[in-house]
């Protein structure tokens, strides 16, 4: 398994990125159970946390324009992004970060 580490974040003309080892282990799937997940972030070392978007956004006819959307980066050190995306609820930026063994939130 390679290790996943910080990227370029590289977001499409409506602001949308995902990291390619992020984008492997979903590969494509809507749901992810949490057992699953937290089992890859151990695996990785990581920790995750999720910031959403908190404003409006307007529905063109491509979907979900973001582009201009720049999350705020969590405290502390060594975040780096997962996913720029937009779900159900909302647009979403997953921050990922190396740990010491594993703890995730």
């Amino acid at each position: 398994m390679s290790a996943i580490t910080a990227l370029p974040v590289e977001r499409d003309k409506y602001g949308y990125w995902t990291h390619p080892l992020y984008e492997q282990f979903c590969d494509g799937r809507e749901y992810i159970s949490p057992i699953e997940f937290n089992a890859w972030l151990d695996a990785n070392n990581l920790e995750w946390t999720i910031v959403c978007r908190n404003e409006e956004i307007s529905l063109d006819d491509d979907g979900y324009d973001i582009s201009t959307w720049q999350p705020e980066t969590p405290a502390g050190d060594g975040w780096f992004v997962g996913s720029i995306h937009d779900t159900e609820d909302g647009s979403i930026c997953v921050w990922l970060r190396k740990t010491e063994g594993g703890h995730h939130e």
